[in-house]
C-alpha cells in the first residue's frame, strides 16, 4: 500500500516522482476496461486518498485504490 503521508514528504522535499496507475476507460457497449497508465505525480490529498498526476497539460485525480506504484521521475 502506497503511504500518502510518505509520499507528501518527498514532495515536500521536491521529489520528482511518477505514477503507475489504473485508470478506467469506459467502452461503447457499457462496459469498463482499465488502462494502465503512468504520469509526472503532482500532490496527494491524505485525507481524501488521491494523488494528482499531470498527463498532456492536465491535472487528473487518482484514487489510492487505482495506484500501483510510485516510481523515481528520471526525466525521460
Amino acid at each position: 500500500m502506497i503511504d500518502l503521508k510518505e509520499i507528501a514528504a518527498r514532495l515536500d522535499a521536491e521529489e520528482k516522482m511518477r505514477l503507475k496507475y489504473r485508470f478506467p476507460v469506459s467502452l461503447p457497449d457499457g462496459d469498463v476496461r482499465y488502462e494502465i497508465r503512468e504520469d509526472r505525480l503532482l500532490d496527494v490529498a491524505e485525507d481524501a486518498r488521491i494523488l494528482y498526476v499531470s498527463r498532456g497539460g492536465e491535472v487528473i485525480w487518482v484514487k489510492l485504490e487505482e495506484a500501483i506504484e510510485i516510481v523515481p521521475d528520471t526525466g525521460d
